[in-house]
């Protein structure tokens, strides 16, 4: 049976309503995990990027299997080539930040230390062309690293004040990493 015009019209566009909201869902989870990213430090020990790496890689492969279980007619190397290499990129890019997300939502304790910093100009880098007005340097004593906070010069100089040397720090820790929650700067 053979749809009519209409039905075919009204089924693309549910097909594409919905393609674009998986988009847009993704989209504001990207910006949602790159933002508590920047405030995330993680366990030495993770294998961040071979996680990334390894998903992508599964991913492809999947992809790859299910091109050749098909049977393309003509050019197989290049739709298995373009199956992988799409079904890399998304799985790649699904997978980005997922320590940082997890450390997050994780369950942990709140904890406070007293942390030395130090203050750098400019700070981290915000996107690809940008860069914050000033960083924070911060030692999590979870992790035992270093993490850089985005921050500006008003705010610095609205919170430090003249023999302020270093700075208590509220974070979430877990198994995963710390968030940092909060800081402020004190005397010593």
């Amino acid at each position: 049976m053979k749809l009519s015009t209409l039905e075919e019209k009204s089924k693309k566009i549910v097909v594409s309503v919905i393609a674009f909201l998986l988009f847009g869902a993704w989209f504001y989870y990207a910006g949602w995990a790159s933002s508590i990213s920047a405030r995330t430090v993680l366990m030495p020990e993770i294998p961040e990027w071979t996680t990334y790496l390894l998903i992508g890689s599964i991913s492809g492969l999947a992809a790859v299997t299910g091109t050749l279980y098909r049977r393309p007619g003509g050019k197989i190397a290049k739709r298995t080539l373009d199956s992988f290499i799409g079904w890399f990129c998304l799985g790649f890019g699904l997978s980005v930040n997922i320590y940082a997300t997890a450390a997050y939502l994780l369950p942990g304790k709140i904890i406070s230390y007293e942390s030395s910093y130090e203050i750098t100009y400019p700070g981290p880098s915000i996107g690809r062309f940008s860069h914050c007005e000033a960083g924070l340097w911060i030692e999590d004593t979870n992790t035992h690293r270093r993490i850089e906070l985005c921050t500006n010069k008003m705010d610095l100089e609205e919170n430090i004040k003249q023999g302020m040397k270093t700075v208590w720090v509220s974070a979430r820790a877990n198994k995963i990493g710390s968030y940092i929650v909060s800081y402020t700067f004190i005397y010593k």
